[in-house]
Order: structure tokens, then C-alpha cells, then sequence
């Protein structure tokens, strides 16, 4: 510690609190004599990016897939209030409107309603035991069987054929 113009100092130079407020007006903030003004012109890199850049910030949003494990899945009323909503196109009314809403309605919902069902088993272990019981014993059923050997395995058949 050091003494400097009778104040004692550390060795960082940062005076030693009292924890009382200093009232020394020769330490308070006086203003500039000149205000400090940017006079520089506007260049290129000052307007903001391209339109090609913005352009690929744009696609990159557009078909960027969320993180499931960082995002929560949105509820089906908020896919329904963005299809009715959102500012994908610029108007709330119209046939492009009508078109998303009804998407909406015919696809993203029977998906999102179908995939969060297939997905509620394997959320916990006691689920995906409890169906694959209720699975294997309604398989037993004469009904089920007829229902597996005459529907579900010509219809996958019929999708692998497709698909692949």
C-alpha cells in the first residue's frame, strides 16, 4: 500500500473505500468539452447484409429442423393458430391462407396426432410393457388375426413395394 497526494492507494491504483459515499466535487463527471460525433460516411458494410445473404438466412430458417431435445414439440392448437396466423404469407384471409389452413387441418394434424400417439409408448418403460401385452394378447383374437392377415400385411406389403 502507498500513500499518493495524501490518499492512501493499493497497488493497483484503486483507492481504499471508507464505505462512505466521496463528496469531493473534483472527482464527480464533468462533460466533455467537445461531444464526441461520428463524421464518417455510410459504406456498404454499414447498410446492413445483401439481399443474398439475407436471402440464405432465410432458406437456412426455413429448412432448418428443430432440435428435439432442446425444443419442446409445439401443442396442436398452436399449429393451428400458426396456420391461421402467422406471417408466412401476408394476409389472414385469402385462398393461399385458406389452402395452409386446410394442410393444417388434412395433414399436419392427423401426422402430429398419429406420431405422438405411436411416440407415447416408448416415453416410459411400464407404457411400452403395457402395450406390447395389450399387442400381443389382441393378436391372439381370431377377429385381430383375420383383421393382421387380411389388411395390415397386404397394406404393408403394398407399402414396401411402393416405398422401396
Amino acid at each position: 500500500m502507498t500513500v499518493t497526494n495524501g490518499r492512501q492507494v493499493t497497488f493497483g491504483n484503486s483507492p481504499l473505500s471508507s464505505g462512505q459515499f466521496q463528496t469531493d466535487p473534483r472527482e464527480r463527471e464533468t462533460a466533455t468539452p467537445a461531444p464526441e460525433t461520428l463524421h464518417s460516411p455510410i459504406t456498404a458494410s454499414d447498410a446492413g447484409p445483401g439481399w443474398t445473404s439475407r436471402a440464405a438466412g432465410w432458406l437456412r430458417g426455413f429448412f432448418a429442423l428443430p432440435s428435439p431435445l432442446a425444443e419442446r414439440a409445439p401443442a396442436v392448437e398452436q399449429i393451428l393458430d400458426y396456420a391461421r396466423n402467422a406471417p408466412w404469407t401476408a394476409r389472414t384471409d385469402g385462398p393461399l391462407r385458406a389452402a395452409g389452413v386446410a394442410f393444417c387441418w388434412l395433414v399436419a394434424v392427423p401426422a402430429v396426432v398419429l406420431l405422438r400417439t405411436a411416440e407415447w409408448p416408448f416415453t416410459r418403460p411400464s407404457r411400452l410393457l403395457f402395450t406390447a401385452l395389450t399387442v400381443k394378447l389382441l393378436a391372439e383374437l381370431p377377429p385381430v388375426e383375420w383383421f393382421t392377415d387380411h389388411i395390415v400385411k397386404p397394406g404393408a406389403d403394398w407399402a414396401l413395394w411402393l416405398f422401396l
